[in-house]
């Protein structure tokens, strides 16, 4: 019977290939299967560190036998509509991954994609998104898709059954998958090996399997807030046992006049480089670099920008931990946040009072900065503003936050998240114009400079003022992230070290005695915000940090931790002020698979 089943079959395949519509339907899905698993293939290449030849090799074999069997059964069942929802679902997916991994540097996770949403379709409305030439690999296989969507599906090619083809390829697939599987097992490199490795362990997955397959290990390893929130360490415990009554109640208000203010000001996309970047002989930020030697001063902070954004800036800061890699923190819901410097604060009786120029609801801020501790937030919307561009301009926003500071009660925080400066870097366009920079090509660094040019200015006239009212405060300024921009005209402080990505902002400290320092040896993290806060605000205290009192003299500095790993300061320092960006090589030279030669390509192109 199996005898008969065979040859009856063998003919069907026979006889198909006798006619012509067939033959030529059928190799044009055997090209696009190909073309389909070669861009599989890249997409996940350009999403490996240090990726190599045999990584490709193995990528897109691998990819191939995935691609067989999948598209297979969507062949079978002869819908061209659940093709076409499985090709835009497949573009979509890839192009969202790219564009997050060229920002991020990490990968994007499907919970985190779902939680996000919101934010990144904000995002793209104002063109954020990264641009580059990878993104363009999603599209090498949209003219056969589109030419299998319209002729294959024709009723003369429908009509053709194989069952003898379809199954043999399906288990010859599943055969080979399953004997790679088991050899990567034997070998130590299997995915049963690496999905308890939460950081290292995504490279190895990826490399292996795809990110289709790291999205389901990270949904299997955190589908609960509750493993997430155990993800968090807080580090040591740190008090000020130097306060009498410190180790009995660190919660009990301890105010007095001598208690200072804290005026904080987070300002969006403030690379490490650009307070020292010049152009024509004159710096873009010449306030914030006179600041440079007249301030506690720390040229390279590491910054946390992992699964939750932006947002995992205030989050480090205010709760001094790492945020979480795979999952936007600042979106736990049933997170209460137990170590908050801004809490301990309004505990002890401080007033507290946050700003920011987008809508309250980006990150889920208005929930969660009241969760941290501040009394009062506004957005956009409660200060009444208009959107110029991409949310309240920041003289606008500061202004708003001195008013209020002048009507709070003494001693107070004021922190102020900004928002003009947020990439693509032109909403400044929309109400400020150095015309300095008219000249320069790079549209886009032209509005970066631009842009803090303005926020300079900014930022100038409301430190002046708050000096000047409250004499009494420590002013913090610091950066989020970098901008992502890499170019001649102007390159970020980062770096990739193995599969680690480091990015540096400046950080600023103000003191109301006027102390003055530059760190020319170790980097500072947003750790380090809540612990010198505390220690500087004189009430007692107790909190969890890996980070350091930047105020102390003879700093016993703590390694800084990042995604499993820990990082000396001064080996941090050394990398990022020896690092030199150069113009990376043109696309089709660098991300081509190092098996091709690029003589063969030079002497083509001659």
């Amino acid at each position: 019977m199996l005898k008969n089943f065979f040859v009856e079959n063998f003919s069907k395949v026979k006889n198909s290939f006798k006619d012509k519509p067939y033959r030529n339907a059928f190799t044009v899905i055997v090209l696009f299967i190909l073309i389909n698993a070669l861009k599989l293939s890249l997409y996940n290449y350009f999403l490996i560190p240090q990726a190599t030849r045999e990584v490709f090799v193995y990528k897109f074999w691998f990819t191939l036998l995935c691609s067989i069997i999948v598209f297979t059964i969507i062949f079978s069942f002869k819908s061209r509509y659940l093709f076409l929802i499985v090709m835009v679902a497949q573009g979509i997916y890839c192009f969202t991954n790219i564009s997050y991994f060229l920002y991020y540097h990490s990968y994007l996770h499907f919970l985190q994609w779902i939680s996000l949403f919101k934010e990144a379709l904000i995002s793209a409305t104002h063109l954020a998104n990264p641009k580059s030439m990878q993104l363009l690999v999603v599209f090498i296989d949209a003219p056969l898709a589109l030419y299998i969507f319209f002729k294959y599906f024709k009723k003369d090619v429908r009509k053709f059954s194989l069952p003898l083809m379809k199954y043999t390829l399906l288990i010859a697939s599943l055969v080979i998958l399953l004997v790679v599987e088991i050899n990567n097992y034997h070998a130590q490199k299997s995915i049963v090996q690496y999905m308890d490795d939460r950081y290292t362990g995504e490279t190895e997955i990826v490399a292996r399997y795809g990110t289709l397959v790291n999205s389901a290990v990270n949904i299997i390893k955190n589908n609960s807030e509750t493993k997430l929130i155990g993800q968090l360490n807080y580090g040591r415990k740190q008090t000020n046992s130097d306060i009498v009554g410190a180790e009995k109640d660190p919660n009990k208000p301890f105010l007095n006049s001598k208690n200072p203010n804290f005026v904080i000001i987070q300002v969006e996309s403030m690379d490490a480089n650009i307070v020292r970047q010049k152009y024509k002989d004159s710096f873009v930020m010449p306030y914030l670099n006179s600041l440079t030697a007249n301030s506690i001063y720390y040229p390279y902070t590491l910054s946390y920008h992992q699964g939750g954004g932006t947002s995992d800036t205030e989050f480090s800061v205010i709760n001094s931990v790492e945020p979480l890699d795979s999952f936007p923190a600042i979106k736990l819901t049933s997170y209460g946040y137990p170590n908050s410097f801004v809490s301990k604060l309004a505990k002890a009786s401080y007033d507290t009072m946050a700003f920011h120029g987008n809508v309250g609801t980006f990150y889920n801020r208005n929930i969660a900065l009241s969760k941290m501790g501040f009394k009062k937030f506004f957005d956009i919307g409660s200060m009444n503003y208009e959107d110029e561009g991409w949310g309240a301009p920041d003289d606008k926003v500061f202004s708003f936050a001195y008013d209020k500071m002048v009507k709070a009660r003494e001693p107070f925080v004021s922190y102020v998240i900004t928002m003009t400066s947020h990439g693509p870097f032109e909403s400044a366009r929309n109400y400020y114009n150095n015309p300095l920079y008219d000249d320069i090509e790079n549209e886009i660094v032209k509005n970066y400079f631009n842009s803090f040019s303005y926020v300079d200015e900014s930022i100038k006239d409301y430190v002046t003022a708050v000096q000047k009212k409250f004499p009494n405060s420590y002013i913090i300024i610091y950066g989020d992230h970098t901008p992502n921009i890499n170019s001649e005209d102007f390159a970020q402080a980062s770096f990739i070290d193995g599969d680690k990505y480091f990015e540096f902002v400046p950080l600023f400290i103000i003191t109301p005695d006027g102390q003055k320092h530059r760190e020319n040896s170790e980097v500072a993290s947003f750790l380090d915000i809540s612990p010198t806060l505390l220690a500087a605000s004189g009430i007692p205290y107790s909190v969890y940090s890996d980070g350091s009192n930047l105020l102390k003299n003879n700093i016993n500095y703590l390694n800084i931790p990042l995604k499993g790993s820990s990082f000396d300061r001064a080996w941090l320092y050394n990398k990022i002020s020896t690092y030199k960006f150069t113009e990376d090589e043109p696309l089709w030279k660098k991300y081509l698979p190092s098996f091709i030669s690029s003589n063969l390509i030079e002497k083509h192109r001659k």
